[in-house]
């Protein structure tokens, strides 16, 4: 027979449980004041207009099992003005400090090659060129081609992997203060992601798949303004559920890239 001080524990078993798992999706809450700014799920053709692209010839939008996403689908012909990514997508018109976004991220492909044709052709794919960088970035306080910041997401860490990066009239250093050995992107699999942006304390967090606990942070993060944006550095990769909080967003017609 259970203990009777037992019994009330037990009882409120399921609701904690319940509570946790809950938790554990909706991951950290938002700070007092953050509304919802931005939102976007590819439903319309039209979405792609958000945004302004260094090619926007290697984007568009597809449909996967009658899902719209909004897809890098191969290489953007364009030449960075200091060593950094070509593949970039920013949401045109909005400037953000402060934010949180929450996205859903397939990564597609090693370079051109989609990631299911990759593994059938490299039995050990670790042993194969770009599979340890297979990446998606996510780029925040983007004040110009110049003078940005990005988080690249790699399957395996190194100096030029899966770090904070910064880029300030110079090649891409990166500035991170913390962060695992890389992940494990899958095949054919979404990854949600998290980005909390905190000014006042310099900071910047990334959160992937489990929203408790950040795999990426870096400290001492310039730029406090900027346009946010996704992409790679030489991979494919698919965009969807983009939802940016922030106390404000401000608005600007500023543009970049244009052909």
């Amino acid at each position: 027979m259970l203990p009777s001080t037992l019994k009330p524990f037990l009882a409120s078993l399921p609701l904690l449980i319940s509570s946790a798992l809950l938790l554990a999706e909706k991951g950290p809450e938002l700070p007092e004041g953050y509304t919802l700014q931005y939102e976007q799920s590819f439903h319309s053709k039209s979405s792609i207009k958000d945004f302004m692209m260094t090619d926007p010839s290697a984007w568009g939008i597809v449909k996967s099992d009658g899902n719209a996403v909004l897809a890098l689908q191969g290489a953007s012909k364009y030449e960075p003005p200091h060593r950094s990514p070509l593949n970039i997508a920013l949401i045109k018109g909005k400037i953000f400090g402060d934010f949180v976004m929450d996205v859903d991220i397939q990564q597609t492909g090693v370079k051109g090659t989609p990631i299911k044709e990759f593994m059938e052709k490299n039995p050990d794919p670790t042993k194969a060129g770009g599979y340890n960088h297979r990446d998606h970035c996510f780029f925040f306080g983007f004040e110009d081609p110049s003078h940005f910041m990005y988080i690249h997401i790699a399957k395996t860490g190194d100096n030029n992997a899966h770090n904070v990066f910064v880029v300030n009239e110079s090649p891409r250093t990166p500035i991170t203060d913390f962060r695992t050995v890389g992940v494990d992107w899958g095949v054919e699999e979404w990854r949600k992601i998290r980005i909390v942006r905190d000014t006042k304390k310099g900071t910047v967090a990334l959160y992937f798949d489990d929203m408790l606990t950040p795999i990426m942070i870096a400290d001492d993060v310039p730029f406090e303004k900027g346009f946010i944006g996704f992409g790679s550095f030489d991979d494919i990769g698919w965009v969807d559920n983009i939802k940016i909080w922030a106390p404000e967003a401000t608005k600007t017609s500023k543009a970049f890239f244009k052909k």
